[in-house]
C-alpha cells in the first residue's frame, strides 16, 4: 500500500509539473518564434539588399552591352565628345589652378588701363573682351562643372544631400561653396545644375552666394594684403548670413514653386543615367553645359557691358570721399551691386579705397554686398530662378553687408 501511496504521490507531483510546464513552454516557444521572425527579417533584408545590388549591376551591364552593340561610328562620337568634355574641365581648371601657384596667367590677358578715352560704341565691346580673357577659363570650368553635376549625380542623392528642410544642407553648401575660387557669375551654372540635379532652392541660393563672397582664395587675400580683422569678418557674416538669405528663400512661396519645378524637370529624365555608360554621362555632361552656356552667357556679356560705363564713369575719390561712417556702410553695399569687380580683384579696390580714407566697416559691407549681388550675376541668375527669386536674395545680401559692417562700426574695428 505504500508503495502505491508513493506511486500515486509521484504521478500527481508529475501531474502538477506538466500542468505549470505550458506557461513555461508557452514562453520557450515565444522566445523561439520571436528569434525566428528576427532571423528572418535580416534574411529579408539581406536578400532585399542582393536583389538591389542585383538590379543595379544588370543596369550597369546593360549599359555597357547597350553602349558596345552601338554602331561603330556612334561609339566614336560619343566618346570624343566624352573626352572633348573632359578636356574642357580640365583645361578650365588649369586656368584658375596655374595662375595661383606661378603668378603668371595661363594665357595672355588683355587689361584696359583707360576707359574714360574709349568712345562709347567701342567701351563696352572692348571692356567685354577685356572680361573675357580674363573669365573664359573659370567660366568654361563652371559650365562643365555644371554639366558634369547634371549628367554624374543623380536626383536621389543631390535631394539627400541638400534638401531645402535640412539645416545640415545650408553648412554643408557654405563649408564646401568657399572651394571654389570663382566670381559670382562663373557660380550660376553651377547653381543652375543643383537646381535640375535636384538641389533644394535654398541651399542653392547659398552655395552661389557664398562662393564669391568669402571663397578661399578671397579670404587668403584679404588676410594677407588687409587685415586678418576683415577675413574674419568676411567668412564668419558671409557663412551666417548666406545659410539665412537661403533659407529665407526657400520658405517664400516663388521659392517653392520654382524648387518643384526643377524637381518636376528632372523627374521627366529620372533613370536614364541607371543605365547610361561613363562616356554616355561623359557626352550628356557636355551637351549640359552648352545648354548652360546659351542660357546664361548671353546676358551675363550684356551685365558686363553695361558695368562698362559705370567703372569709367564713376570716379573713386568722390566714392572714397562718402565711405565713412554708417553712412558709408550703406553706400559700400549698394555700390558693390553696380560696380562689378571679378574674384580678388575686390580685395585690390578695396586696398586702394581704404588708402584714399574708406572706413574699413564700409569696406567689409562692400566685399559682401557687391560679390553676392552683381548686376550680370543677378540678371543671368533670372533666367535660372526668375525675379523674385533673385531680388530677394539680392535685397537681402546687401541688408547682409550693411549689418555686418554696422558691426564693424559699433564694435569700433580698426586695421
Amino acid at each position: 500500500m505504500e508503495e502505491i501511496e508513493r506511486g500515486a504521490s509521484f504521478l500527481s507531483g508529475v501531474s502538477l509539473i506538466r500542468e505549470e510546464d505550458p506557461k513555461k513552454t508557452g514562453g520557450r516557444r515565444g522566445d523561439r518564434t520571436r528569434r525566428r521572425n528576427e532571423k528572418e527579417e535580416v534574411c529579408s533584408v539581406k536578400e532585399e539588399t542582393a536583389v538591389r545590388q542585383e538590379e543595379a549591376a544588370s543596369k550597369k551591364e546593360e549599359g555597357k552591352s547597350r553602349f558596345e552593340e552601338l554602331p561603330r561610328e556612334t561609339v566614336r562620337s560619343v566618346s570624343f565628345k566624352g573626352m572633348f568634355f573632359w578636356g574642357l574641365l580640365f583645361l578650365g581648371a588649369a586656368t584658375i589652378i596655374v595662375p595661383r601657384i606661378t603668378g603668371r596667367p595661363l594665357f595672355p590677358i588683355y587689361v584696359l588701363k583707360d576707359l574714360k578715352s574709349l568712345s562709347l560704341p567701342l567701351l563696352p565691346l572692348l571692356y567685354t573682351g577685356s572680361y573675357m580673357t580674363r573669365a573664359w577659363g573659370p567660366l568654361t570650368f563652371a559650365f562643365c562643372l555644371g554639366g558634369g553635376i547634371i549628367a554624374f549625380v543623380s536626383q536621389e542623392r543631390c535631394s539627400r544631400l541638400l534638401a531645402s528642410g535640412k539645416g545640415s544642407a545650408y553648412v554643408a553648401a557654405a563649408l564646401t561653396a568657399p572651394i571654389l575660387t570663382v566670381c559670382s557669375c562663373a557660380m550660376l551654372p553651377i547653381f543652375g545644375a543643383l537646381l535640375v540635379a535636384g538641389a533644394g532652392i535654398g541651399p542653392a541660393v547659398t552655395f552661389l552666394l557664398m562662393a564669391p563672397a568669402a571663397n578661399v582664395m578671397a579670404l587668403f587675400f584679404t588676410w594677407e594684403l588687409l587685415s586678418w580683422k576683415l577675413a574674419v569678418g568676411r567668412f564668419l557674416a558671409s557663412a551666417l548670413g548666406a545659410m539665412v538669405i537661403g533659407y529665407a528663400v526657400s520658405r517664400t512661396s516663388f521659392g517653392k514653386v520654382k524648387e518643384q519645378e526643377y524637381a518636376g524637370r528632372k523627374r521627366l529624365f529620372a533613370g536614364a543615367e541607371d543605365t547610361e555608360s561613363f562616356w554616355e554621362k561623359s557626352r550628356r555632361g557636355l551637351d549640359e553645359a552648352l545648354g548652360l552656356a546659351k542660357k546664361i552667357l548671353p546676358v551675363l556679356l550684356l551685365g558686363v557691358a553695361a558695368i562698362s560705363f559705370v567703372e569709367a564713369y564713376l570716379p573713386p575719390p568722390l566714392v572714397a570721399k562718402y565711405l565713412t561712417g554708417f553712412r558709408g556702410v550703406v553706400i559700400g553695399s549698394v555700390i558693390g551691386v553696380p560696380t562689378y569687380t571679378p574674384t580678388l580683384v575686390e580685395v585690390f579696390l578695396v586696398k586702394a579705397m581704404l588708402g584714399l580714407g574708406m572706413d574699413p566697416a564700409a569696406a567689409l559691407a562692400f566685399m559682401i554686398g557687391g560679390p553676392m549681388s552683381s548686376i550680370p550675376s543677378m540678371m543671368s541668375a533670372s533666367r535660372i530662378a526668375g525675379w523674385k527669386v533673385v531680388g530677394t536674395y539680392a535685397a537681402l545680401a546687401v541688408l547682409l553687408g550693411i549689418a555686418a559692417g554696422g558691426v564693424f562700426l559699433w564694435a569700433g574695428v580698426s586695421l
